[in-house]
């Protein structure tokens, strides 16, 4: 009886949740004005210092990789920040650690630091010693870091000795893709002794890229962000999405996440593109290409399908052709969950087509998208036999993660025999017979795609013209489109950078 009442306290100690109101709720203010976070009765945006706000709140944004990182980075230059009246404005930023994208390169700590180091010299001609010029970089840097609002850093470079020759701490902490982060990385940035921590993770996603099998079987690989979940946490779940057209949403809401997720005003009119006059490039389609075999290449572990790579690069030619607007990385991704699909995507596309696929098109794994959208997604599933299973294409995250990064179309290329053996590959197979957009395509591919073939699947729908050009309309102004002045950040699935992962576990998989 002893032992039960200490355990009992302990667990009383451990999640004060369950037995009465969030410590975290007690203690927030009643106003803004402490620094605590800008609340009632302070409407100003959070580093305006006036006399009624004498303190600026600062905040500390973190992500896993760099990849996910740069492009939260993007989207606040591209389309700046909301504040409490829902005015945009673009707050002073700083993006700190290595390999940042060159379209946010801008506002990267050693490219600032330049800036500032190139205005002191022109001011001073004073020669200093290597040592007293490393520490007076250090203090320009911590200078930047200080003026920032808003400072953007991967999770372990948060650890950085920088941050500790700051003037003061972080007010809030924001760890985007916390799901996908092992617990140990999400504690560095917490280190900075902030007010308040959001974590921001979808655990029906992808989690942390774990390899050590024993390091996994003991739970290394359960985030924070799941480990609070699962000890009865009080988790605020999104339900309204605003990225993909509903068509695709459908799915995924109905399998993984209890048919709860409802569309943002005007999503379908927002995604709504030229393309979809044409069933096979509807907003989701399904090619079943019946006749490729997975192979493993010698010595890997990884696996490829040449007859999927063939076909989808003959559909990447079909859509640049007609849509020119999508030969960019920033609107069309080719994703695979194998990481030896991907380099022979990437080797085929230079010798097909006489350029670096990076420059034209993003090409990743399943793993190292995940956070990120394109306008098209093509998605080659792999596997195709007589009589294996699909290894761990059968994680129904990589599937969720796979299927849902576009926002007008997805286009499933995959062997529909071999994936119906999967209960869950078989649901999304049917979905695609059910809807009218299950193509089985036979060689030669050219057959499929060529123009007489392509006008038998035009939609006979008067209306679709006049919402596509509404939707452009509408898109014109949206924040999205400012990838004119930026470019969508490309994750590099080998950017391990500052030791920051991004989550490309290599597609291993026997």
């Amino acid at each position: 009886m002893v032992v039960i009442i200490s355990l009992s306290r302990y667990w009383r100690l451990a999640s004060p949740w369950l037995h009465g109101i969030n410590p975290r709720d007690s203690l927030m203010p009643k106003d803004g004005d402490d620094g605590f976070f800008p609340t009632t009765g302070n409407e100003l945006k959070p580093e305006v210092m006036t006399s009624t706000r004498k303190y600026r709140v600062r905040v500390l944004v973190c992500a896993p990789s760099n990849s996910a990182l740069d492009e939260i980075v993007l989207r606040v230059l591209s389309g700046g920040i909301h504040d409490e009246n829902d005015r945009t404005y673009t707050p002073n930023i700083v993006r700190i650690g290595l390999k940042a994208h060159h379209s946010i390169k801008a506002v990267s700590l050693d490219e600032l630091l330049k800036k500032r180091r190139a205005s002191a010299n022109k001011s001073s001609t004073d020669k200093q010693s290597n040592a007293s010029a490393g520490s007076h970089d250090d203090s320009i840097r911590a200078a930047i870091l200080d003026e920032a609002t808003i400072v953007f850093s991967t999770l372990s470079f948060s650890g950085s000795h920088i941050f500790s020759k700051l003037s003061r701490n972080f007010d809030v902490v924001i760890i985007d893709e916390a799901a996908q982060a092992v617990e140990p990385a999400t504690l560095v940035p917490l280190a900075n002794r902030c007010k308040k921590v959001f974590l921001v993770g979808d655990p029906a996603q992808l989690p942390a890229t774990v390899i050590s099998d024993i390091a996994k079987n003991h739970g290394y690989g359960t985030s924070l962000f799941e480990r609070l979940m699962q000890a009865g946490y009080p988790i605020k779940m999104l339900k309204t999405q605003y990225r993909m057209h509903p068509e695709i949403r459908s799915f995924p809401s109905r399998e993984f996440y209890d048919n709860s997720l409802t569309d943002g005003e005007h999503v379908k009119l927002n995604t709504v593109r030229d393309w979809h006059k044409y069933r096979c490039f509807g907003p989701f389609s399904f090619f079943d290409i019946h006749e490729g075999e997975e192979a493993k290449p010698t010595g890997s572990g990884s696996w490829i399908n040449v007859e999927e790579v063939n076909f989808v690069l003959f559909l990447y030619q079909k859509l640049v052709t007609l849509f020119p607007k999508l030969k960019s990385s920033n609107e069309l991704a080719i994703i695979s969950p194998y990481s030896q699909q991907v380099k022979l995507f990437q080797q085929r596309f230079e010798e097909t087509f006489g350029v670096s696929a990076e420059k034209v098109v993003d090409i990743c794994t399943v793993d190292g998208c995940q956070g990120r959208e394109k306008d098209v997604a093509i998605f080659s599933c792999v596997r195709a036999s007589e009589d294996r299973g699909i290894g761990f294409l059968e994680d129904i995250r990589r599937m969720n993660v796979g299927i849902t990064r576009a926002k007008s179309a997805v286009l499933v290329v995959g062997s529909a025999s071999t994936l119906r053996r999967s209960e869950q590959w078989n649901k999304l197979v049917e979905s695609a017979e059910e809807r009218n957009c299950l193509f089985k395509v036979s060689k030669p591919y050219t057959s499929f795609l060529n123009d007489e073939n392509l006008a038998s699947m035009q939609v006979k729908t008067a209306e679709l013209p006049q919402a596509a050009e509404q939707a452009n309309a509408v898109n014109n102004g949206m924040i999205d489109n400012g990838t004119e002045q930026f470019d969508r950040v490309q994750a590099d699935d080998n950017d391990y950078g500052d030791g920051d992962a991004d989550m490309d576990d290599g597609g291993y998989d026997d």
